[in-house]
């Protein structure tokens, strides 16, 4: 056999030996070529699939699921510890895209998620989760005195000339303000005066555990 039908006979792509089936390629990576050749196709027709058979889909994968319970709930739960971070920055990347939808379906499911909130909130892991919640805001308060509050404040004025948001340098309208931590306090942030500014209640949620300096270089790179 001659050096180059042995050329030709085998993969193209560097370090694989598989014998070549098309354009050059092994079947591995003609597939691979074709999916991204053909994306939007193949997803159009994965769309039709879905809508064709929902029904025969929806009924199998419950079906499997049950059949294999145990099993299912592992592999959940190690993907979710896997992926902990992954998906953290996914939700918040989601939930600062879609402001607008989400205000728009809570006003929209006002009763449905007061009542799912009640049923929620008798369960053991609701139960949970308040308290820590109750304690998360306890941690918050903790060694805050109304002198220290009224000191941040007048600080603030006096800084700006009218009361200004430390994260977006926009003024506050009434009602509005919030007590800013700089160093969030589950990040080892204290009650110090140092470590309090004033902002949007919008923009602290926003920030939520980021530091002030995470913050700024975050949107620097959103501005760039």
């Amino acid at each position: 056999m001659s050096t180059k039908y042995q050329r030709k006979s085998f993969c193209s792509i560097e370090d694989c030996n598989d014998k070549c089936v098309a354009k050059g390629l092994c079947q591995k990576h003609y597939n691979k070529q074709y999916k991204i050749d053909n994306k939007a196709q193949i997803v159009i027709k994965r769309r039709q699939y879905y809508l064709d058979n929902k029904e025969y889909i929806i009924n199998h994968m419950k079906q499997y699921i049950e059949k294999n319970k145990e099993k299912w709930l592992d592999y959940g739960k190690q993907w979710r510890e896997d992926h902990k971070q992954h998906t953290s920055e996914y939700r918040k990347q989601w939930y600062e895209n879609n402001e607008k939808y989400i205000k728009q379906y809570c006003q929209d499911n006002k009763e449905h998620r007061s009542k799912y909130k009640k049923q929620w909130d008798k369960t053991s892991v609701g139960r949970a989760s308040m308290k820590a919640h109750s304690h998360n805001r306890r941690a918050l308060t903790k060694d805050l005195t109304k002198e220290m509050v009224q000191r941040v404040y007048e600080a603030n004025i006096a800084k700006y000339g009218r009361l200004t948001c430390i994260l977006c340098d926009k003024p506050i309208k009434f009602g509005d303000d919030s007590l800013e931590h700089l160093i969030p306090i589950s990040r080892g942030g204290t009650n110090n005066f140092n470590n309090l500014e004033i902002a949007h209640f919008v923009c602290n949620c926003k920030k939520h555990t980021m530091t002030l300096d995470e913050w700024n270089a975050k949107n620097k790179e959103a501005i760039i």
